[in-house]
This record gives structure tokens, C-alpha cells and sequence, in this order.
């Protein structure tokens, strides 16, 4: 760990150890004894103690009822159960006729196949020979 790190773990996480990452718990400690980091530490601990000493008092009963008197109402919109269903509904129609009428234009633009031969799509009767009678 050099130096550099050691400082900005003590400024991130503050002097106790146990709030450093896991990581680098054993590093750091093994650093914390040295002479030119006590200055630092002991800044930090400073912090942390005076951090530790602040208490936020809790709101008395006045401002709860006030703040709860001031807060917006919730109104759920008078709308039909159905109407949900309903747009879903025709979401899903709009969507089915506009994939139509693409796949109709997109047909139609194509060439219609011509007729092709194929010697292995004959049937068993295709081999006959004509005789005149179209029985």
C-alpha cells in the first residue's frame, strides 16, 4: 500500500480500522503505527469523534401534523376497470393490421414465381403416356 493510498483510506472510511474494506484492513494497519502518518490519523479520529458527538434532535408532534396536513391528497382517476384491457386491446389490433398491410406491400412488390420443372416433385402417374382420353 503506498502512502498516497493510506491517506485517502483514512480520508474516505476515517481512523477505525474496522471501517476500512476488507481488503485493505491488514495494510493499512500494518501502516497506521508509522511516524509520518500519526498527523493524519489523528485528524481523522478528531473528525470521527465530533461526527460520532452530533445527535439530530427527532421533530416534535406540531411539525409531523403539519407536514402531514400540507401533503397532497392521492386521487385515483374515476376510469372503468375495462379501459385498461380495452387499450391493450387495440394496441394489439393497430399492431396485427399495420404487420398486414407491410407483409401485403412487401408481397406485392415481389415477382410472381414462374413455373419451374422439378424432376423430383413428379408423381407416380406422371410417367404415363397420353392415350387421347382425358378420363
Amino acid at each position: 500500500m503506498t502512502p498516497e493510498r493510506f491517506r485517502a483510506l483514512i480520508d474516505i472510511y476515517g481512523a477505525d480500522p474496522a471501517h476500512w474494506p476488507a481488503g485493505e484492513r491488514s495494510q493499512g494497519q500494518a501502516m497506521a503505527p508509522l511516524p509520518e502518518h500519526r498527523g493524519a490519523l489523528d485528524a481523522a479520529a478528531a473528525l470521527d469523534r465530533l461526527l460520532a458527538a452530533h445527535r439530530v434532535a427527532a421533530p416534535d408532534a406540531a411539525l409531523l401534523r403539519r407536514i402531514a396536513a400540507s401533503a397532497p391528497l392521492a386521487r385515483a382517476p374515476r376510469v372503468p376497470w375495462w379501459w385498461s384491457g380495452l387499450g391493450l386491446a387495440g394496441a394489439g389490433l393497430a399492431g396485427t393490421v399495420a404487420g398486414v398491410l407491410l407483409m401485403s406491400a412487401l408481397l406485392a412488390a415481389l415477382p410472381a414465381p414462374a413455373a419451374i420443372d422439378l424432376p423430383y416433385a413428379a408423381t407416380a402417374f406422371g410417367g404415363m403416356a397420353r392415350n387421347g382420353s382425358e378420363e
